[in-house]
């Protein structure tokens, strides 16, 4: 049979075989998307501490495993006088506010705040722990370090933290 000859009267065998090939339902493939790709709920806890008579505090942070590529930002902040400095000892991008990105990997260290206060000053530094891009942040978000430098000594000798 030639590919002009009729299978039934008007169709051609050519036809047929074009319908045959649409008639058969198409497979989808979709990829599959990784668990760590949806956002997640993270774990996380900031305190503050004191550290001795110094002008110096700190916050520790912990988290559960952030991640692939998500983020949690750590902001400090400060009111009453004076200023602060601050460092970190894990990995982070950006000064204040830090930027943690995910690993897969729980994070954890410490956050060292230097005030520099007049006579008779108080500082407060409070810690602020948010998602970033992805991730979902839960538990203590919030810490604080407040220091006082009292009369005419260089003492810091008043802080509360928690």
């Amino acid at each position: 049979m030639s590919d002009n000859e009729s299978v039934a009267p008007g169709l051609s065998r050519r036809t047929v075989t074009k319908a045959a090939a649409w008639a058969v339902p198409a497979i989808v493939f979709a990829a599959p998307v990784p668990a760590f790709a949806a956002s997640s709920d993270v774990a996380v806890s900031i305190t503050g501490s004191c550290a001795g008579s110094g002008p110096t505090g700190s916050f520790t942070f912990t988290s559960g495993p952030i991640p692939v590529g998500q983020e949690i930002v750590i902001t400090l902040s400060h009111s009453g006088a004076g200023s602060f400095g601050s460092s970190v000892n894990f990995v982070a991008s950006g000064m204040n506010p830090y930027t943690i990105t995910g690993t897969g990997a729980a994070v954890s260290g410490v956050i060292t705040v230097s005030f520099t206060l007049p006579t008779n000053g108080t500082g407060r530094v409070t810690a602020t722990v948010s998602s970033g891009s992805g991730a979902l942040v839960s538990g203590k978000l919030t810490g604080f370090v407040e220091k006082r430098r009292d009369g005419n000594s260089s003492n810091y000798n008043q802080c509360s933290a928690g």
